[in-house]
C-alpha cells in the first residue's frame, strides 16, 4: 500500500453511475486520481463530481460522445496517465485509442465474466435468481466485456436484495479492490483470458424485459423480476382493470386457499392481509409496495381505486 501511495496521480476514471463514487473516493485517498470523465448531461454524477473537484482539486472533464476520442487524446498528450478505469461507462472506445494505448484502458465491470457480459449484469444477476455475483476487472479490447480478466471477486447475493442495493454492495467491493488491481497492474501482469465457452452476452433491458408474465411466471420469479426493477424503473410493469402499474415489493407466501384459480387473479385485498395475487404454479404472492400515476401506495391500498377479490392482473 505504502508503494502506491508514494506515486503520483496518474490515473483517470470515465463514469456514468454513482457505483464509482467510493472508488474515486479510495484513488484520491491513494494519492492516485488525476481526472475524472462524466458524459455530458448526467447532472447526479456531474453534481456529486463537481463537489468533489472543488475540495480535492482533482481535474473533471466533461465528455460529448462524438468528441471523446479527441478528448482523451488531449489528456494523453498533456499529462502523464498510468490508467485509466472505465466504471458503468457508457460508450464503446475505439480500436484505434486501444490499440494505441496498450496496458492503459481497464474496465470494472460489476459483474462476473464471461457469464454476464451486458451493460447491466446487476438486472440479470437479479432477474435470473443467480446464487453469486461480483466485479470482474479486464482489460479492454474492441470486444464488449472481453478483454483478459486481471481480477475477479465473488459475493453471495441474497435472494430478497433489490438493484439498488446490490449496486450499493458492488459499489464498496470495487473501493476495496482499487488496491489489489494496482498492485497487480505494477507487476505487469497482462491478465487471464476469458473462457469463450461460458459467455453470455445480455443487452439492455427492453420494456418486455420489465413486465411481469403471470401466465408463465411463478411468485419466485416475479419477485426476482420485481427486485431486478426496483428502483431503477420503479418497479416491474403490470395492468389491471384499465389501469398500468409497476409492483415495487412483494414477499412470496404460503397458498391461502387450496382452490384453482388462473394467474393474476386477486385472491386477498384487505389492510389486515394486504394485497395476495395467485400465479403459475399454484404459487401465490403477497404486493407490498406498488407505484402508479397517483403515487406509491402500499398494495391494499387500490381498494380505494375499486380493484376487488376477483379482479385479474393481466400482462402489458
Amino acid at each position: 500500500m505504502s508503494r502506491i501511495m508514494s506515486m503520483q496521480r496518474d490515473i483517470v476514471i470515465l463514469c456514468n453511475n454513482r457505483m464509482a463514487f467510493p472508488a474515486i473516493q479510495t484513488l484520491y485517498g491513494l494519492n492516485k486520481l488525476q481526472t475524472i470523465g462524466v458524459p455530458v448531461g448526467n447532472d447526479e454524477v456531474l453534481s456529486f463530481c463537481s463537489a468533489f473537484i472543488s475540495q480535492s482539486g482533482i481535474n473533471l472533464i466533461v465528455l460529448e460522445k462524438e468528441k471523446v476520442e479527441n478528448q482523451l487524446q488531449v489528456l494523453l498528450e498533456s499529462s502523464e496517465v498510468k490508467y485509466i478505469f472505465t466504471m458503468t461507462f457508457p460508450w464503446k472506445l475505439s480500436e484505434k485509442i486501444i490499440e494505441q494505448y496498450p496496458n492503459l484502458f481497464y474496465n470494472f465491470h460489476y459483474g462476473l465474466l464471461p457469464e454476464m457480459r451486458g451493460c447491466d449484469p446487476v438486472f440479470e444477476s437479479i432477474r435470473q435468481q443467480k446464487q453469486e455475483t461480483g466485479i470482474t476487472v479486464h482489460t479492454i479490447e474492441k470486444g464488449i466485456d472481453t478483454g483478459n480478466i486481471v481480477l475477479k471477486h465473488v459475493i453471495p447475493k441474497a435472494t430478497n436484495v433489490t438493484h439498488g442495493m446490490l449496486c450499493t454492495n458492488l459499489s464498496y467491493l470495487g473501493a476495496q479492490m482499487v488496491p489489489e488491481v494496482l498492485a497487480l497492474l505494477q507487476t505487469n501482469f497482462k491478465g487471464v483470458p476469458q473462457d469463450e465457452t461460458n459467455a453470455n452476452y445480455y443487452k439492455k433491458a427492453a420494456a418486455g424485459d420489465v413486465c411481469i408474465r403471470w401466465e408463465t411466471q411463478d411468485a419466485k420469479s416475479i419477485e426476482a423480476l420485481v427486485n431486478a426493477c426496483n428502483p431503477w424503473n420503479k418497479g416491474a410493469y403490470t395492468y389491471c382493470s384499465g389501469w398500468n402499474m409497476r409492483i415495487l415489493e412483494v414477499s412470496v407466501t404460503k397458498n391461502i386457499t387450496e382452490h384453482s384459480h388462473s394467474p393474476g387473479t386477486i385472491l386477498e385485498i384487505n389492510e389486515n392481509k394486504g394485497l395476495i395475487i395467485q400465479c403459475y404454479n399454484n404459487s401465490q404472492l403477497r404486493i407490498h409496495t406498488l407505484y402508479t400515476d397517483e403515487g406509491f401506495m402500499s398494495g391494499h391500498k387500490l381498494l380505494a381505486f375499486g380493484i376487488k377479490n376477483g379482479q385479474k392482473f393481466t400482462s402489458l
